[in-house]
């Protein structure tokens, strides 16, 4: 296309309101010559408008484009972070195991009773705690009990909830003693409630013993600080 034609064609498209940029693109052409060829033109009000609102169509699709790009390396991060948390952290042996044991009842632990008490919501965390008793301290299951504290709103759900915590410990139903209800009810509505299964607390029998050696491996941590 002769530079003449070309000029034209650019003096077209921007009475047409489209940007400089736009039309430098489309004719290959830098935005210098296409200002230059196009400065005499004024657009009117109507023209400005739809210039803007292309812009701003343009914007946010390259926006969105962005967020949605932003969003996946984010995802991939979380992975890839994740992954090398996993493989750090490794196969437990037994002394590191104990170790992060007795951190974790350093830190949810019932310190201040006379026997051993531990209580959670989350459930990976109550498996945790009783493979910790079982293959570190020599703990049976039979020597275990454990009782739910749950919302008084959700009693009619006692039996629903007690099996969920029977299901995920592998403890018998036998072994559960009576359930412990707040009783301030929620003023606040959530949803799914049937996904809430209130706190579990584990308690060994006859452990006044077992709680005093806890606490000596509490000590032992406390020697590692400073």
């Amino acid at each position: 296309m002769a530079k003449s034609a070309q000029r034209l064609e650019a003096r077209k498209l921007r009475e047409q309101a489209l940007s400089i940029n736009e039309i430098a693109n489309k004719l290959n052409i830098s935005k210098r010559t296409i200002s230059r060829w196009c400065n005499d033109i004024l657009l009117d009000s109507k023209q400005k408008q739809i210039l803007w609102s292309r812009a701003r169509t343009k914007y946010n699709k390259n926006f969105r484009k962005y967020c949605e790009t932003k969003h996946e390396k984010t995802l991939a991060k979380i992975d890839r972070l994740k992954l090398e948390g996993i493989d750090k952290v490794s196969k437990l042996n037994k002394r590191e195991l104990f170790i992060a044991g007795a951190a974790l009842y350093w830190a949810e632990g019932f310190k201040k009773d006379m026997r051993f008490g531990f209580a959670n919501s989350d459930p990976t965390m109550i498996k945790f705690c009783l493979k910790w008793l079982k293959d570190c301290l020599g703990i049976k299951n039979q020597e275990i009990s454990m009782s739910v504290t749950v919302n008084i709103s959700h009693q009619k759900r006692i039996q629903e909830i007690e099996k969920y915590w029977q299901k995920e410990t592998g403890i018998s139903k036998s072994q559960f003693t009576k359930p412990f209800y707040q009783r301030t009810k929620w003023a606040k509505k959530f949803e799914e409630n049937n996904k809430y299964f209130g706190v579990l607390r584990i308690r060994v029998v006859r452990s006044t013993d077992l709680l005093r050696k806890i606490k000596g491996h509490i000590e032992g941590l406390k020697q590692n600080v400073g």
